[in-house]
């Protein structure tokens, strides 16, 4: 088989590979791909039938795509991607430090006549438990116990949902750690 690589949006040449076996993997073939152009790692490419088409599967077999014996397939820079696990953790640590930071009252937040001062109120110390054990349980499954069908997501992600966790964890914590927070 022949595999010609063309830009998606522009429909440029970027490779043509020779005699690639017709067992080959979409996979293999982003490998050979990644050879030519080492910026355009696996994760970050996505290669399609159609421009405009849906990404083509890493386990899709080159000889069971309705294409001859020479393939067009179009490349679609997927951007710099992270892995999932870094992803997880960052979601998560976030809000654990960030429950603690208005907890123990830094400096910055109350006022200075707060500053480091604890709470009366039982209720704030268990919610700061109940918080934290949440997303300490949250950490440790995503080290021990997730799998991930995808290696990787592109990085600008986690600059949309990192603040959605950390902004919701701060909005809460500031009212319940609040000096002048009376239970109900």
């Amino acid at each position: 088989f022949e595999v010609e690589i063309l830009d998606a949006r522009t429909r440029d040449k970027l490779c043509f590979l020779d005699k690639v076996e017709p067992q080959a993997t979409v996979a293999d073939i982003k490998n050979l791909f990644s050879k030519a152009h080492p910026q355009w790692y696996p994760a970050r490419q996505s290669l399609r039938l159609d421009p405009k088409g849906r990404s083509l599967k890493d386990e899709d077999v080159l000889q069971s795509l309705p294409v001859g014996t020479t393939a067009t397939l179009y490349f679609r820079d997927l951007g710099a991607q992270i892995s999932w696990v870094t992803v997880f953790l960052t979601e998560y640590a976030g809000p654990l430090l960030i429950y603690l930071l208005f907890y123990f009252r830094v400096p910055f937040l109350y006022g200075p006549r707060y500053d480091f001062t604890a709470s009366r109120h039982r209720v704030v110390h268990l919610a700061c438990c109940c918080h934290s054990f949440h997303y300490v349980k949250r950490l440790l499954e995503t080290l021990f116990v997730h799998r991930f069908s995808h290696g990787t997501m592109p990085l600008r992600n986690i600059f949309k949902n990192c603040p959605y966790y950390w902004g919701f964890a701060a909005w809460m914590a500031y009212y319940i750690n609040h000096p002048l927070y009376t239970p109900p």
